[in-house]
């Protein structure tokens, strides 16, 4: 985005949305993380991911449940539209570990987005209603 450029908005159905809130609070004290689906361009279901990490500081998908939810969207015509992920006590803005794990190899210098094209959206429950917001 350019400098004077407004942000893209991106329009998410609020039952998706209502969706992934009511994940985050039922994964209290931890983080919770999962993915949205899109059918032509729109995002059209919401998938909860084990956190693995279990931890209310950062979040790691179960590999095996990405790799089915992998071949069924596929399998259904769907793509990947975001990655989505709590903050139990902080905004609704990507820290240092979020921008990190975004990119692949992490840490390396010359690093690749790790989901090209997909957004990374962000739930709080550091404030009522929680924030969600998205970001590329």
């Amino acid at each position: 985005m350019g400098e004077g450029e407004a942000p893209e908005l991106v329009t998410i159905p609020r039952s998706l949305v209502d969706e992934m809130v009511a994940h985050a609070r039922e994964d209290l004290p931890n983080e919770a993380c999962g993915i949205v689906h899109a059918k032509d361009g729109a995002p059209v279901t919401v998938h909860r991911v084990t956190n693995v990490a279990a931890s209310p500081y950062r979040f790691e998908m179960h590999g095996m449940e990405q790799i089915r939810l992998e071949q069924a969207r596929d399998e259904n015509g769907e793509t990947l539209f975001a990655i989505y992920h709590s903050h139990v006590a902080s905004r609704a803005y990507p820290s240092q570990t979020d921008v990190r794990m975004a990119f692949f190899p992490p840490g390396e210098v010359d690093q690749e987005p790790a989901y090209p094209g997909t957004l990374y959206i962000l739930v709080s429950l550091a404030e009522e209603p929680p924030p969600v917001h998205a970001y590329h």
